[in-house]
């Protein structure tokens, strides 16, 4: 980057963080059009991207007192940009474990039942040829009810290993259980 560009964004930076909304606006006509470009890349929803995109520059005037004059303004954008479509995923990855054990405790709830002998007999066969560590990470959560930390630590592994565990545990019940997916969900 050259003198000039530095100063500017030096400038822009200083203008930011004293309250200046055009400055801002600028800055916004500047970098939105980029950010959009960069974020699409990463999730390819045009939707989410624009939430994401929106949000950062709601962060950049929000935190504009802490904002260093010596950055670049645009790549501070683009950390907080990148920031915030992590926290988005960390999101979806939850929303996508709460639904699964939700599904779980239908099925459970579903083969539970004198006359469903059948279905509990497949689900425990299925349940018995995960693998290992597979089948004890799912049986610790859904019948000893743990959580995933208490797990991670009796197996003396990761509590996102466990999340991973536990989520392909649930892929190879919809797998195996396809035609009960879609006669009850």
């Amino acid at each position: 980057m050259n003198n000039s560009n530095n100063k500017r964004n030096r400038n822009q930076a200083k203008a930011i963080k004293n309250g200046n909304f055009e400055a801002f606006n600028e800055v916004y006509s500047e970098y939105y059009p980029k950010l959009v470009n960069y974020i699409y890349k990463l999730c390819k929803d045009s939707e989410l991207t624009e939430d994401i995109v929106q949000e950062t520059f709601f962060i950049l005037w929000e935190k504009r007192n802490s904002i260093k004059i010596e950055l670049s303004i645009g790549g501070y954008l683009f950390k907080i940009c990148y920031n915030e479509f992590l926290k988005n995923l960390r999101r979806q990855s939850k929303e996508r474990a709460f639904l699964d054990e939700v599904k779980a405790t239908q099925y459970l709830q579903i083969f539970s039942t004198e006359e469903n002998n059948e279905q509990i007999i497949l689900v425990k066969k299925i349940i018995e040829n995960l693998s290992p560590k597979c089948k004890e990470a799912f049986i610790a959560s859904k019948f000893e009810n743990l959580s995933y930390a208490e797990i991670a630590q009796r197996m003396g592994i990761s509590k996102k290993t466990v999340e991973l565990h536990i989520s392909k545990a649930y892929s190879v019940l919809r797998t195996k259980l396809k035609v009960m997916v879609t006669l009850f969900f």
